[in-house]
């Protein structure tokens, strides 16, 4: 008889399809809920007037979030109740993003709850008033587990995975002299990126680097940096195709937590070269120098010349799978 698995996580990227065909693939019956990722539209003109009035003068600039955060409780709880037998599992991703009451009708739901924050708890506060509704929750940041495993003795620490389906997204798994990067306008790491960017293209490398803008005169600012900048975000199939075609994938991570990103398994289980800021990434047991270079300002030309031109070297098929969601979701569920 199949395991029943309740799934409820942002719909951020669609990569909820991700995990619902992974568990499927897995042998799982899934239930699917989602935290909605339209626009917030104020009630009334009250609301709107307390929020403005909140956010001017007591510098409130999370009440709008909660509003939004209460209208997905209530229409969850509505979902819940055509929920008609209990689930073996209920699998949480990002609790932050829902309500306590939420969590707690969730759990009556499932025999055993369970979140996963893959994002830093002190960057998201709020998950940390989270962690005692749930039977395990895992975070992906060393630094978050040994803080705060001596108040919570139900945290433990995992990582990030590859998704087993990742190749379906498009079987031809090719090798061209491109590098993908994909992510946010940030200031701070502009300059590397444009450092890596005119070196890549003197070696004959394609530029496929896609920023999110927020401001219009960014675009304007970078028009002859070979950058792509783009208003909406890819899904996260669209980022998977992207990743497939290239040769080298970029990783720069966000200084506010510290574990590895999803970036870093799935190059490795694509067999892609990674150049990545992330220094964890020497620590880990696929780390090879011939496929992942740690990125500092330090890094000369001719250190990331002979790394491209490298021989890719080829890992033990086991020690990869240690890190497909197959072998995640069985441990965190154990």
């Amino acid at each position: 008889m199949k395991k029943s698995i309740i799934l409820i996580m942002p719909k951020h990227f669609e990569i909820y399809k991700a995990f619902l065909d992974n568990l499927e693939q897995c042998g799982f019956e899934v239930k699917l809920f989602y935290a909605s990722d339209q626009d917030f539209r104020y009630v009334n003109i009250i609301q709107k007037l307390t929020n403005f009035f909140r956010k001017t003068f007591f510098n409130d600039k999370n009440f709008k979030q909660n509003l939004k955060l209460n209208f997905d409780s209530v229409q969850l709880a509505h979902q819940f109740q055509n929920l008609n037998s209990i689930a073996d599992y209920a699998l949480v991703i990002r609790p932050d993003y829902f309500t306590k009451d939420t969590l707690l009708l969730l759990k009556t739901k499932a025999k055993k709850l369970i979140g996963y924050q893959w994002d830093g708890l002190d960057r998201y506060p709020k998950a940390k008033t989270l962690i005692t509704i749930f039977d395990k929750f895992f975070v992906f940041d060393p630094n978050d587990f040994q803080k705060y495993k001596k108040t919570h003795s139900n945290i433990l620490l995992t990582s990030n995975f590859y998704f087993d389906i990742a190749t379906s997204y498009n079987a031809n798994n090719s090798k061209n002299k491109e590098v993908f990067f994909i992510g946010s306008f940030v200031e701070n790491r502009i300059e590397s990126i444009l450092f890596l960017t005119k070196i890549l293209k003197k070696l004959g490398y394609t530029i496929n680097i896609k920023l999110l803008y927020f401001n219009e005169e960014t675009p304007k600012k970078y028009a002859d940096s070979g950058i792509t900048f783009i208003k909406d975000p890819l899904t996260y199939p669209q980022v998977m195709e992207q990743i497939q075609k290239s040769d080298i994938i970029l990783d720069f991570v966000d200084t506010v937590h510290n574990g590895l990103s999803f970036r870093f398994f799935e190059a490795i289980y694509l067999s892609k070269k990674l150049i990545t800021n992330n220094k964890l990434s020497r620590e880990h047991e696929l780390y090879s120098q011939s496929n992942i270079l740690v990125w500092d300002t330090n890094i000369t030309p001719q250190v990331i010349e002979n790394f491209v031109n490298a021989d890719y070297k080829n890992l033990e098929k086991k020690d990869i799978e240690k890190y497909s969601f197959t072998t995640w979701i069985n441990h965190i569920l154990e």
